[in-house]
């Protein structure tokens, strides 16, 4: 647990910096004075979490989500403080995972209970610490530092997804389709369509927060957070369109299947129709010639049928071929 405090005879000037990592004591006296307290929970134990519930008087409801990993946002508004919570996402072994951070925020104080991996709120608090900017508003200043950050975290991802959607596509030009052509892709669109299940529901609970009296109330930072909405749309819109072009990768690849299944038929059918003359010629000159009187007698000797079978089957495939080749069936 680290902290940041700003006390009430504080004078916020460029000179100004806050208190830094109080004990325990000291932050219980500051919630109860009033001072403004940002409070910073990594992988908290079950007991900083009681803690918190004891000074801060919070909802069975939300400490109960506190103690649990929800997997999706969410947007509690209490009397006397508002629970939201965020996704910050990570890629791990091909992966799409969301990193859950909670906020709580009062009149006073904003708390954060997050993940050591949630690198997001460290460059808010970092921010948060080293500018006297925020501490001018207020916790709802920190909250916009914080979902800002975690906003930001999108976009790499995007990056990286898109990267990956390009390599598959210049490896399909250039090296055709094989047996595992397919798997990268569906991994990437598997990543996408995660990443979008964590986009939604965090528009939602944004749009929510914006109506808040909380943020409403001071026009600055509800318009700063109009500005987190409409940021948030666009990687909703640019998951959307990765996401489109994923599946027109996967058609690509369906349509050089059936482009090459098609050839295959093709070139079977031609064989087939090369074939088909030789199963004539000597079908047409077995015994099948019969009559009830006196056996059917042909004016040439056998031999010479034989060879005159054979020429007409050679000269058919020959002729077959070449009628085919000029054509550009074969």
């Amino acid at each position: 647990m680290r902290s940041l405090v700003a006390f009430k005879d504080a004078v916020l000037d460029d000179d100004f910096m806050p208190g830094r990592n109080l004990s325990q004591e000291k932050l219980e006296h500051a919630l109860q004075n009033g001072d403004t307290v940002w409070i910073d929970v990594v992988d908290a134990p079950e007991e900083e979490i009681r803690w918190l519930e004891q000074q801060l008087g919070l909802h069975p409801l939300v400490v109960a989500d506190l103690l649990r990993e929800d997997r999706r946002p969410a947007l509690q508004v209490l009397t006397k403080y508002m629970f939201l919570s965020l996704f910050q996402p990570e890629i791990r072994l091909n992966k799409v995972r969301g990193m859950e951070i909670h906020c709580l925020i009062g009149a006073n104080y904003f708390i954060t209970i997050r993940p050591e991996r949630a690198t997001a709120v460290d460059e808010a608090y970092n921010r948060v610490a080293q500018t006297v900017g925020p501490w001018k508003t207020g916790p709802s200043h920190f909250l916009y530092l914080t979902i800002q950050h975690v906003i930001d975290s999108y976009y790499p991802q995007l990056d990286r997804i898109s990267n990956q959607l390009n390599r598959q596509e210049e490896v399909l030009l250039q090296n055709g389709i094989n047996e595992s052509s397919r798997k990268p892709i569906y991994t990437i669109k598997q990543q996408l369509i995660n990443l979008r299940q964590m986009v939604a529901p965090q528009r939602e609970v944004l749009s929510n927060a914006v109506g808040e009296e909380r943020i409403a109330a001071n026009p600055e930072i509800r318009d700063l957070f109009r500005h987190l909405y409409e940021r948030l749309l666009r990687i909703y819109d640019v998951v959307d369109t990765q996401r489109d072009l994923a599946s027109n990768v996967l058609d690509m690849i369906d349509s050089r299947e059936a482009n090459k299944l098609s050839e295959t038929v093709g070139r079977l059918t031609i064989l087939s129709m090369i074939f088909l003359p030789l199963t004539f010629f000597t079908g047409l000159f077995q015994l099948n010639f019969a009559t009830t009187t006196d056996q059917l007698q042909l004016p040439i000797s056998g031999g010479a049928m034989f060879i005159g079978v054979m020429v007409l089957m050679i000269a058919s495939v020959l002729f077959m071929g070449v009628y085919f080749r000029r054509h550009g069936w074969l």
